[in-house]
């Protein structure tokens, strides 16, 4: 028998608790159970949130004017060498290996390209993140393989006199490929861009933050689930509330109970922003759930990645859960990732400027 959720205000009563950071989730569904009905199966099961860092702050592009794009875009290309995601994916590799969740979800996978200078660049790959991750991965004998992605914002810009380099950002749900489909089965994959996006200029020219979000319905050991991930804008609270209320629309016409895992860039306390937005319409916070009281902080790292302590101090990446009753949190089951001195490379990086969430839900369901 499993707690059920309190439903709150919202359209269909839903509640949502606080928020959390870079979040691995457990979930299993099971059905409310009556006095006169059997208590139907649960199942447990992992699921990883994590926003590995694309590897730079882009923020100087944005103000750079034209006659230093050279300087700035080259400086942040070095600066993304310099934070070294192969050897940071290791790192990332080993806490989601540990875990062994079915389902996971990472923002900022970054691709990234370099080509010689010309009116038809031909480009050639630098640092591909998806690629990296999945290879370390599999030299942990961690198996997956990635079932939906969401194309987010790109550009491209010279970094030198001789060289232009490109970058796309993605989002991706990873789910593991060595369990048998009896066991574990993902399907319809969906991704989706948001309408809502940020307009910027570098130096001088018209750019469109693009982001989204993808789903995939997991059927786990006969229990399914709708998992969702998302990044939404960190650099306007206007349109990140306005990309919240259309993933809102979008997860509240799922058939199935929603796993909502990625970075929100809002905090707990920001109940008129896209936090409140989704508690309004009934979504549950996971970690308050679990964890009521800790604040399970999983943001705030230092662009180069080699401050020391860890200055993570806030919470913007959360797992929810609808209210329907048929997914809970198991109590006192979350952990912070990432975030502890063990936890940096070996030349003192640390995995990401997030922390990832090791978190416990139970679903069950006919």
């Amino acid at each position: 028998m499993h707690t059920v959720v309190s439903a709150r205000s919202g359209p269909r009563g839903r509640s949502l608790g606080l928020a959390v950071a870079a979040l691995v989730i457990v979930v299993s569904v099971a059905a409310p159970s009556s006095a006169d009905a059997p208590a139907l199966a649960e199942r447990g099961f992992n699921a990883v949130t994590y926003n590995v860092y694309l590897g730079a702050d882009l923020t100087p592009l944005f103000t750079a004017p034209p006659d230093q794009i050279v300087t700035v875009a080259g400086a942040i290309y070095a600066q993304m060498v310099q934070t070294n995601f192969p050897e940071r994916a290791e790192a990332l590799a080993d806490l989601v290996a540990e875990s062994a969740p079915e389902v996971v979800g990472l923002q900022e996978v970054a691709l990234w390209e370099t080509a010689p200078l010309s009116p038809t660049p031909q480009f050639t790959t630098t640092y591909d993140f998806q690629a990296i991750l999945l290879a370390a991965l599999e030299a942990r004998g961690a198996h997956y393989a990635p079932v939906a992605t969401n194309t987010n914002f790109g550009g491209m810009a010279p970094i030198s006199a001789t060289t232009l380099a490109r970058f796309t950002d993605h989002d991706v749900i990873l789910a593991r490929s060595d369990v048998p489909t009896s066991e574990l089965k993902v399907s319809n994959p969906t991704s989706q861009e948001f309408q809502a996006t940020l307009p910027l200029t570098i130096g001088g020219q018209p750019i469109k933050v693009a982001r989204g979000w993808s789903t995939v319905d997991v059927k786990y050991r006969g229990k399914s689930y709708r998992f969702a991930n998302t990044h939404l804008e960190a650099f306007s609270s206007v349109v990140r509330n306005l990309q919240a209320r259309e993933l809102a629309a979008s997860l509240d016409a799922s058939p199935l109970p929603v796993v909502l895992v990625g970075d929100l860039n809002s905090l707990s306390t920001d109940l008129a922003g896209a936090y409140g937005i989704l508690a309004g319409v009934g979504f549950v916070d996971g970690w308050v759930e679990a964890m009521d009281g800790d604040p399970g902080f999983t943001s705030g790292q230092e662009a180069d990645l080699l401050n020391f302590p860890s200055t993570i101090d806030h919470r913007i990446d959360y797992v929810l859960h609808d209210w329907d009753g048929y997914v809970d949190a198991v109590a006192g089951s979350g952990e912070v990732i990432g975030e502890e001195p063990a936890d940096r490379t070996p030349s003192g990086l640390w995995p990401s400027d997030h922390a990832g969430v090791d978190l416990s839900l139970r679903i069950a369901q006919p």
